[in-house]
């Protein structure tokens, strides 16, 4: 690999759509598992079972760190392009391939594909959201990345070294979405995580929020810059906050610990691709793509209410095909 100090402007930006795939790859996964959680629709989030609170806070953060990744990519004028992920037992987890001597022996074994919340499908998210060591990079030894923090630290470098060449300026950085208010520090007593990036500093401070809360840096807990704010007494409950000072890993971490103890799960009994939720998915997700395809395309920093409804429709359509006795099914083309 090239160190990230020599890179051109294309390797900055080949790197910034590496990063929004990353997070991309992720949601389908995790929500799959999470909407194969019997009647969970049925449930308001406050009463979801304890499993089902965690994957879900993962899953809104995915989504902030999407809007992270492209705040940065909009602000060093590279337009970000959404494409349906692809699960691939050969290739693996895309741009990061945890080497076999660093990862744990409990998290041996896992299948790449979208599946039920069980033992296996929480080892790939384990292996995902691992943490490591941070240590020195011998950049140009390696051959791809053993982590998503060494994927970002190659991207910090890159940033630092390419801002001046490549930043879009002040009046044309239009772009930057803003969509996790309920993030913003208030009165320094809370934390904000959207991150309106019009610096090198702030694009540095985008990156950090991304691998803290995903795999913690090789930390017990996320540090509190980077923490959701605990609701206030009287508030609605939100379980995109549950266990904020917990990472992405430890969350997971948990999950395969105790995995004698998940909530019951659909079996799949269908045996038809052809299935009426499977098409449904397959246009709601598609259109969610393309959706999320415009909004970070457009100016202004607020995303369109069919944007929030479409991200909301995926879970109900997802649950449906598990109703229907299928796993979701992702591989199809925008």
């Amino acid at each position: 690999m090239k160190h990230p100090s020599t890179w051109t402007k294309s390797d900055l930006h080949h790197h910034l759509q590496h990063a929004l795939d990353l997070e991309l790859w992720t949601i389908p996964l995790y929500l799959t598992a999470l909407y194969s959680i019997k009647d969970l629709t049925k449930l308001k989030h406050s009463e979801y079972p304890e499993a089902a609170k965690l994957i879900f806070s993962v899953v809104i953060q995915e989504m902030l760190h999407i809007e992270l990744v492209c705040n940065v990519s909009n602000a060093l004028g590279f337009p970000p392009k959404f494409s349906s992920p692809k699960y691939d037992e050969h290739k693996g987890i895309p741009f990061i391939h945890p080497a076999k001597e660093i990862l744990p022996p409990a998290l041996h074994g896992y299948h790449i594909k979208p599946q039920a919340l069980n033992e296996n499908c929480l080892r790939l998210f384990c292996a995902i959201e691992l943490p490591h060591h941070k240590s020195e990079k011998p950049w140009e030894n390696g051959k791809s990345y053993n982590c998503i923090s060494d994927l970002y630290e190659a991207l910090k470098l890159g940033i630092t070294t390419l801002w001046s060449q490549c930043y879009v300026g002040d009046e044309h950085n239009t772009k930057q979405k803003n969509s996790f208010k309920e993030y913003h520090n208030t009165h320094g007593k809370h934390h904000g995580f959207s991150e309106r990036v019009n610096s090198p500093e702030s694009a540095l401070k985008a990156i950090d929020a991304i691998v803290e809360q995903g795999e913690g840096a090789d930390s017990k807990k996320v540090p509190a810059d980077f923490r959701p704010p605990h609701p206030k007494e009287g508030n609605e409950y939100d379980v995109s906050w549950h266990k904020g000072h917990l990472s992405h890993y430890q969350k997971f971490r948990i999950l395969l610990h105790s995995h004698h103890k998940l909530p019951a799960t659909y079996e799949t009994t269908g045996n038809d691709k052809s299935a009426i939720a499977q098409q449904q998915l397959k246009k709601i997700f598609l259109d969610f793509l393309s959706e999320m395809q415009t909004s970070f395309s457009t100016s202004g920093e607020d995303m369109p209410d069919t944007f929030w409804n479409k991200m909301f429709a995926l879970g109900h359509s997802l649950a449906a095909v598990w109703e229907e006795g299928f796993c979701p099914d992702f591989e199809f083309e925008n």
